[in-house]
């Protein structure tokens, strides 16, 4: 079975909103995936009109991450663009992409069942897995590099699957956030 990861990085720094090299998601994911023997590529996208461009081209690989800044309201671009149900309408995604399973690593969008599910549908989605607390990078690295060597040996990934990723990864949820109760990530 041919396995493989496309990331979608945007970068927004905080500090330094001109900064468009520090944050850099797909520096791990090469690695990562290479030496998991599958295969890999990556898009920098600054705003909803590139990421427009590269869902209207056929996607070969299996998981799109969405690398970058959430909440909410939706995804957030370099340019301060938000990918929220009304941009939603106006993508046209290459039909070739629909049944991909999308990661978006960013933190709180999790806790928004309408975006998540909107997005869902809008691309035909197997699975979606987004955060719901703050989340640093390296701990997203950690989540989903295990969610998705479980999802590589399973022909079918289904909510039971990503209810023992849970429980097994139960004792990482506090290293990110202290007193958080319940796993940072969920699945719709």
């Amino acid at each position: 079975m041919s396995f493989g990861v496309r990331v979608f990085d945007t970068v927004l720094n905080k500090r330094n909103i001109r900064d468009t090299v520090s944050r850099n998601a797909s520096s791990y994911w090469k690695e990562f995936c290479l030496a998991s023997c599958w295969s890999f590529s990556y898009e920098r996208i600054h705003s909803i009109s590139d990421l427009q461009f590269f869902l209207s081209k056929a996607i070969k690989e299996d998981v799109l991450i969405f690398s970058g800044h959430g909440n909410v309201d939706g995804w957030h671009m370099t340019n301060g663009e938000v990918f929220t149900p009304s941009a939603i309408e106006q993508c046209k995604i290459n039909k070739l992409n629909f049944g991909k399973t999308l990661i978006f690593s960013s933190c709180l969008l999790g806790n928004s069942e309408e975006i998540c599910n909107s997005y869902k549908e809008l691309f035909g989605a197997r699975n979606i897995f987004a955060y719901r607390h703050e989340m640093e990078d390296r701990f997203c690295f950690l989540n989903e590099s295990i969610l998705l060597t479980l999802m590589q040996d399973k022909k079918r990934f289904s909510k039971k699957s990503f209810e023992s990723f849970q429980k097994k990864t139960g004792f990482m949820k506090n290293l990110n956030q202290a007193y958080v109760r319940m796993h940072p990530m969920v699945m719709y």
